[in-house]
């Protein structure tokens, strides 16, 4: 029904001067006399995937410190001690040396000097400082996949204000389309010249794209660019991306850290562990009550050896663990692979869909541009709310681009939390659009 043609006063020439000055408003944004190629278009992949550094807190050079502090009190392990021990006899009777009856005596005071080397910082010195490094570098891969994971995070917050910047803009348009043609609609209602479905449409189409401004928050200004535009697909270099998460991949690196850390331990446990063997030197000293006090010094080696096979059964209880971390490895790496390759099948898909809406909004910037010569060349009145829905289809489309966009963009953060020491801009590459 052409909408011009019920002619009710000024308040039917107020609602067509209306249009035509916002389809003014709407060709001056989608035909810009100079293209602007900015973000607010929303076609530009944001530059190298900014992924925000996590700020110096001092965790890891704390970590350090932790770790230094600890081999410098393995190595203060001199394994040097001094015992000693006193004591009085309370009767003769139980003072009498039985060797000689002239060595009588109440009292000792004993002092020994006792090195157990095999209890030193000397004995598989190398080895225990490496076990002590090996357990720092577990702990600081555990912080730094937290710190991947707040990376994400915030990669994931930019993309999504990103993507509500540029949908707020566009979908302010459309609803600002939607009210006039609820007013239009409810001023025929009025008069009787049209159902009351069509109204009813156009409020829960108006309700529904609210709800979805509500949602990014609207505290972003209208568009100023809907020219078509410049969209990239991007691409993933999935081979060098599959082998950097074999080499770098977070988890993957505290595996082989604790399959080294197993190995080291393997050879630190042996039976000469268990044994002690210490030279020493002892001084006793005794007191006398009818002869003078005298004294003595003695030099020996004190040695204990465990009769036992705990050391092999420990090696052998080290080793069954390696085996059990080699398996548990291949079957994470598995795991791994499938899930990034779901992503990568995931972000493939979506770079379909946004090349599809890419055409679709080209088809219908096409259309638009013969409608806008029709309606020019045309002679008489013509149905203007059939105009403003040909408009609200173009901006659905873009709508529906930058959705995929976000979502394809999120999926390409969630890689990486499969990285450790590259940003994933390096494994992408860009394809433009071809017309």
């Amino acid at each position: 029904m052409s909408y011009a043609s019920a002619q009710y006063g000024k308040e039917g020439q107020e609602l067509l001067y209306r249009f035509e000055r916002r389809f003014s408003e709407l060709d001056s944004l989608i035909y810009p006399v100079q293209r602007n190629l900015s973000d607010t278009q929303g076609g530009q992949y944001p530059a190298a995937v900014r992924f925000s550094s996590e700020p110096d807190s001092g965790l890891f050079p704390a970590l350090d410190k932790r770790v230094q502090e600890e081999i410098k009190a393995f190595k203060s392990r001199t394994g040097l001690q001094i015992t000693g021990q006193t004591y009085y006899r309370l009767d003769d009777g139980l003072g009498i040396d039985e060797d000689d009856a002239q060595s009588r005596y109440n009292g000792k005071v004993q002092a020994e000097f006792r090195w157990s080397v095999l209890q030193s910082s000397l004995f598989k010195r190398k080895g225990k400082i490496n076990e002590i490094r090996i357990k720092g570098e577990i702990d600081r891969l555990a912080y730094e996949k937290d710190r991947l994971g707040m990376s994400v995070i915030r990669q994931k917050e930019y993309f999504r204000q990103q993507h509500d910047s540029l949908l707020c803009g566009i979908l302010r348009h459309r609803i600002d389309n939607l009210s006039l043609l609820g007013v239009a609609h409810d001023y025929l209602l009025r008069n009787e010249n049209i159902s009351s479905d069509e109204l009813l449409s156009i409020l829960n189409e108006k309700a529904e794209a609210e709800r979805k401004l509500m949602s990014v928050g609207n505290r972003y200004p209208l568009s100023p660019d809907l020219s078509c535009p410049v969209i990239h697909i991007i691409k993933i270099d999935t081979a060098r991306l599959l082998q950097h998460v074999r080499d770098k991949q977070v988890e993957l690196k505290a595996l082989d850290l604790r399959m080294s850390l197993l190995a080291q331990q393997e050879s630190n446990t042996n039976y000469w562990s268990k044994v002690d063997v210490a030279p020493f030197v002892r001084y006793s000293y005794y007191t006398r009550t009818a002869l003078p006090h005298s004294s003595n010094v003695d030099a020996g080696v004190s040695f204990k050896l465990p009769i036992s096979t705990e050391s092999k059964r420990e090696r052998q209880s080290i080793r069954a663990e390696r085996e059990l971390l080699a398996k548990e490895q291949d079957h994470f790496l598995t795991q791994v692979y499938d899930e990034v390759h779901f992503i990568l099948d995931d972000i493939e898909r979506l770079n379909r869909s946004i090349a599809g809406e890419y055409q679709r909004s080209k088809e219908l910037r096409d259309y638009l541009t013969k409608r806008k010569e029709a309606y020019s060349n045309r002679i008489g009145e013509y149905s203007r709310l059939a105009r403003m829905k040909e408009y609200n289809s173009y901006l659905m489309c873009l709508e529906k681009m930058i959705e995929y966009q976000y979502q394809r963009d999120c999926q390409i953060a969630n890689l990486t939390r499969y990285l450790t020491d590259e940003p994933i801009v390096r494994f992408c590459y860009e394809e433009k659009i071809m017309n």
